[in-house]
């Protein structure tokens, strides 16, 4: 069992998120969390752009906060990030199941094999004409963004442990009976679990605990900023400002500005909207046997006041923005913290 301490790092467009904690049997412990604002110019959709302004800001938190394990875990979302699923005949050993998995990548997907690292994992077997077979998930993450993560982790005189996608990363969180917010959430529903980042929505689909369905929608949160700075004509930092503070997508409002800045939030939520119904035929599409119980919402973007009631009312489905996770366990100094920001690197300590 994975027990140490361990520093979990999310670099995204706008923030990089920091978490130190531990798994404990099933539970995540989390000692120390901090959102850090990413550097101009350093990092865009999973590439490291400038290693040395990433290292300086990371490894002044790790200072200033005295943390001494060495060991990290870095989790990765990119629109690079080829993620597809197979059917393939069961082998008995690793490496000819390998080779097969090599095979069909090589055959239907437009890459360079070598250019990539691939992972796969087989989500269940079933028996078709007397042949063992599996559904198999296959994950290609680009080499370039792989050795930028390693060299990164390195410069900081650090251990590398893992690098896991944002996808994978949450989803080992429903891997056991979990309480949302409270609230029993069980294993046999399809659970749509949407992280709203800076710029892009990352959209998972896991049902009976399993991640079944992942794809990364190239918009987010930024859109409304951009949207609120020229339409009222004001710096992005405080439309930013004006959208988590003033915006309330459940409220009708006498102010003229008030009501102008909501019909921009709610310009950009459909907008969302549309790409999340396109995904969701889609998956109803090659999963007919699924329906979408129930959408889990975090990610900064989610901050959005009444975002849940829209999105729950044009959808037709119950919508949660996730505030709290049984399985996810606060010490002393994170007690106040905005969990569904943390996610991501909370998920990725899950070790197996």
């Amino acid at each position: 069992m994975f027990n140490n301490k361990v520093i979990s790092i999310d670099i995204g467009n706008k923030n990089i998120k920091m978490v130190l904690g531990k798994q404990n049997k099933n539970n995540i412990l989390v000692e120390k969390a901090v959102v850090i604002e990413t550097p101009h110019n350093s990092y865009k959709d999973g590439n490291i752009l400038n290693i040395e302004n990433l290292k300086s800001v990371i490894n002044k938190y790790i200072k200033s906060e005295n943390i001494k394990t060495k060991k990290v875990i870095c989790t990765v979302q990119s629109t690079s990030i080829i993620n597809r699923e197979i059917i393939l005949p069961v082998a008995k050993k690793e490496q000819e199941m390998d080779t097969m998995v090599r095979f069909e990548i090589e055959q239907y997907l437009p890459i360079i094999f070598d250019d990539y690292v691939i992972e796969y994992k087989i989500l269940e077997t079933f028996v078709e004409e007397d042949i063992k077979k599996g559904r198999i998930t296959v994950v290609a993450l680009p080499k370039t963004i792989a050795e930028d993560y390693l060299k990164l982790i390195k410069d900081l005189n650090l251990t590398p442990v893992a690098l896991d996608m944002n996808s994978n990363a949450v989803s080992k969180l429903y891997e056991s009976k979990v309480t949302i917010n409270d609230e029993n959430s069980s294993l046999d529903k399809t659970v749509a679990v949407i992280d709203i980042g800076h710029t892009q929505i990352n959209l998972n689909m896991i049902f009976n605990g399993v991640l079944e369905f992942s794809r990364v929608i190239p918009i987010g949160s930024n859109e409304i900023d951009t949207n609120i700075a020229n339409m009222l004509n004001v710096s992005l930092q405080e439309a930013e400002k004006r959208k988590i503070e003033n915006s309330n997508l459940n409220n009708k409002n006498d102010l003229i500005s008030l009501e102008m800045l909501n019909d921009i939030v709610k310009d950009s939520a459909n907008n969302y909207m549309e790409e999340i119904r396109r995904l969701f035929r889609y998956y109803k599409n090659i999963k007919r046997e699924n329906t979408i119980e129930q959408i889990h919402l975090h990610g900064a973007g989610s901050e959005i006041k009444g975002l849940e009631d829209y999105l729950k009312k044009e959808l037709n489905i119950p919508v949660v923005k996730i505030e709290k996770m049984s399985n996810v366990k606060l010490g002393k100094e994170t007690q106040d913290i905005k969990l569904n920001q943390y996610l991501n690197c909370i998920g990725s300590i899950i070790r197996k």
